[in-house]
């Protein structure tokens, strides 16, 4: 028998970026020692579906089959897990965005690396293309790396949504698996990875399986940088207090948020006396996601997604919604009948 694998794409009003990566896809070859059924599932968070003018250009004869749905409640949680729901049965899913193009021998690395270390998790690097005229730090810093950088095999504790592999054994065991408390702000796909690694599940990485991204012009801004870095910060100690509320962890948060600003600190004035850019860039990153780390203990964090979306959008609070500084105490996701969440087998986070 093959072995089924669904790539899972979700996207909101993109349409150039959707045609490029889908395109890219369907050109993917397969190992030719293995015997896989791949198909692409697509989950438009557009209500009004605006993906379907470019999902029509894929229609009979591509080589991997499309499958799509409108998933109106908006924000980048409920998009996940709609495309978890559809995959359930698939044994495992792959997670990429709608503004990756995967070049020739992605999908092969991937799924080889899968076979040979029999791990949970397979995720690879992000490479960022950047449009002309980007700022001179953009290319010589890893500020468009949100993954770091590993040696192939390198075990991890967390992961994220942009160009990862996961086993059905995992998004069945750690479900409801994205959290509506990150709608906006992105983070639900950390803190998902966090609680797949604290469940003792392997997640590997495979530095060949690389993917590429086109970085938009605004995101090539020191203003952008500072959001960020804030934004990462503060959904890092939103996700470790969801999964593990209590004084310690408190305590635990509060350490690492400190030691971000005094090694921002060292790395600025490192920076000023060697003349090293470099130096400077991460401590302006590690300065403002230590402030981030503190701003998510009282449940502060930077809604990047809710201007893309507008702010007519009907999203008002969701059930589990970090909602007026209240804090990141142990949420209910939503109720199990829920209609924006997958019906899974159960309804609370563990």
């Amino acid at each position: 028998m093959s072995t089924s694998v669904a790539i899972a794409v979700i996207t909101f009003r993109r349409p150039a970026l959707l045609r490029g990566l889908l395109t890219s896809l369907q050109a993917q070859e397969l190992p030719s020692d293995g015997e896989y059924a791949i198909r692409i599932v697509v989950v438009d968070n557009d209500a009004e579906g605006s993906a379907a003018r470019v999902l029509e250009e894929f229609g009979d004869g591509t080589p991997y089959p499309i499958e799509s749905v409108v998933e109106p409640e908006p924000g980048i949680p409920f998009a996940r897990e709609r495309s978890v729901e559809l995959c359930w049965n698939d044994d495992a899913l792959i997670f990429v965005d709608d503004d990756e193009v995967a070049p020739a021998g992605w999908l092969a690395t991937l799924l080889k690396a899968w076979e040979s270390t029999g791990a949970d998790v397979v995720t690879g690097p992000v490479k960022g293309n950047l449009p002309p005229g980007a700022p001179p730090w953009n290319a010589y810093s890893d500020v468009h790396d949100s993954t770091g950088r590993h040696t192939t095999g390198e075990e991890l504790r967390k992961a994220y949504t942009n160009n990862t592999l996961v086993s059905r054994r995992v998004y069945h065991a750690v479900t409801p698996g994205f959290h509506p408390a990150f709608r906006y702000t992105g983070s639900s796909d950390l803190h998902f990875f966090l609680r797949v690694h604290r469940a003792g599940f392997r997640i590997v990485w495979c530095e060949e399986a690389c993917i590429a991204e086109e970085v938009p012009v605004g995101r090539t801004t020191l203003r952008w940088l500072v959001r960020r870095a804030f934004r990462s910060g503060s959904g890092d100690t939103i996700s470790r207090l969801l999964i593990r509320p209590g004084a310690v962890s408190y305590v635990l948060v509060l350490a690492y948020a400190s030691a971000r600003v005094i090694s921002a600190i060292g790395f600025a004035l490192a920076g000023l006396l060697l003349g090293r850019k470099t130096h400077l860039l991460k401590a302006v990153r590690r300065f403002f996601s230590g402030v981030g780390s503190l701003a998510g203990i009282v449940g502060i964090n930077h809604d990047e997604y809710r201007e893309r979306h507008g702010s007519a959008d009907g999203g008002g609070a969701v059930p589990g919604d970090l909602d007026g500084g209240a804090g990141p105490g142990a949420a209910r996701v939503a109720d199990p009948g829920s209609a924006p969440l997958a019906d899974h087998p159960d309804a609370r986070l563990s």
